[in-house]
C-alpha cells in the first residue's frame, strides 16, 4: 500500500492555510501548519516532509529562500510571474500555481506526495500541466 506522506504548508494567511488542508486532509498522512517562513523552517529539523505546499511572499522569511531540493517544493502565490517562475526553477521547484488555483491543486501535492515518498506515479488522472511545467519544458527545449 502506498504510503500516504506528510505535507508541509506555509502561508501567513491562516484561510488559505484552512484551504489547502480542507482539500487535502484525507489524502496525507500529517499535515504541519507554518503561518510563517521561520515557523516552516523548525519543521524541517524535525519532521520528515514529504511535500511543501509554500507562499512565495511573507514576513521573516520567503518562500524561495525556503526551498529544500530534497523535498518537491510547490511554491502556491498570489504573485505569480514568469520572472518568478524562471527564479524558482533555478532553485528546483517541483510546480508553481497561483492563487486561488485550488482546482489543480490537490493533484499537484499528490503527484509532490508521491515523488516525496519515492512512488511511482502509475496514476494519469488528468492531462493538467501547470504553467511551471510547460516553461520548464519549454526551457529543456531550448
Amino acid at each position: 500500500m502506498a504510503r500516504k506522506g506528510t505535507l508541509l504548508i506555509i502561508d501567513d494567511e491562516k484561510s488559505v492555510l484552512d484551504s489547502i488542508k480542507s482539500i487535502i486532509e484525507d489524502d496525507v498522512a500529517k499535515i504541519l501548519i507554518a503561518l510563517n517562513g521561520r515557523e516552516g523552517l523548525e519543521y524541517f529539523d524535525n519532521e520528515e516532509i514529504d511535500c511543501v505546499v509554500c507562499d512565495v511572499n511573507m514576513p521573516e522569511l520567503n518562500g524561495v529562500e525556503l526551498i529544500k531540493n530534497e523535498v518537491p517544493f510547490i511554491f502556491y502565490t498570489g504573485f505569480a510571474s514568469r520572472d518568478l517562475m524562471l527564479e524558482v526553477v533555478k532553485y528546483g521547484a517541483f510546480d508553481f500555481l497561483e492563487k486561488p488555483d485550488t482546482e489543480h491543486l490537490k493533484e499537484v501535492i499528490l503527484k509532490g506526495i508521491k515523488a516525496g515518498t519515492s512512488q511511482e506515479d502509475e496514476s494519469n488522472e488528468s492531462d493538467f500541466i501547470s504553467e511551471f511545467k510547460k516553461l520548464m519544458m519549454d526551457l529543456s527545449s531550448d
